[in-house]
């Protein structure tokens, strides 16, 4: 009987120890078997990015092959700009056909000059009121969009004549745009 005993504790024992090593087992296969997907994920993931990357340096490459192009079109355009000695008296007089072409008051013209950094250009910008009816300033507008110069309004600012300025019925529009001169 004690034999028995001692068996059953022996063979308990053992069923321990395999339960023990099979509980192991089963642990380390786990994390053997998890990076495995995780691997092939970071894969995919860093496959995917390294696509994004190659295509970013494609696009950077065809962009730097483009750049001698735009330069020379940059230079070509700067020559289509004015030079500053004359750029003044033409903007002026071709504001002033403008409005009389459209019927309108033009006042307050004031121009600031600002050099532009790394270009050989002075930028003008030009402040001015012009006073008439819609389809006047609407013209004028359009005028100064068709021109052969460069402007670029920055603001409209609408006024009624009923405010106190100007006959009733008329707009009075403050206007700020700008334009280019070359330098001599």
């Amino acid at each position: 009987m004690a034999d028995f005993h001692t068996t059953k504790r022996i063979i308990l024992g053992g069923l321990a120890v395999l339960l023990l090593a099979d509980a192991t087992l089963y642990y380390f296969n786990s994390k053997l078997s998890s990076p495995t997907s995780n691997r092939q994920q970071s894969l995919a993931a860093e496959t995917r990015q390294l696509a994004l990357v190659r295509a970013d340096v494609e696009r950077a490459s065809k962009i730097r092959a483009t750049i001698p192009d735009i330069l020379q079109k940059f230079d070509a355009f700067e020559q289509t700009l004015l030079p500053a000695a004359k750029g003044y008296s033409v903007i002026t007089q071709e504001l002033d056909d403008y409005a009389r072409e459209t019927h309108l008051l033009v006042e307050n013209v004031q121009n600031h000059p600002k050099e532009v950094a790394g270009r050989n250009l002075t930028e003008v910008i030009i402040e001015a009121s012009v006073t008439g009816d819609y389809n006047g300033i609407v013209s004028f507008l359009n005028r100064l969009q068709r021109s052969k110069n460069v402007y670029i309004v920055d603001s409209l600012a609408v006024e009624s004549g009923e405010e106190g300025r100007g006959p009733a019925g008329a707009l009075r529009v403050s206007l700020r745009m700008r334009t280019y001169f070359r330098k001599a």
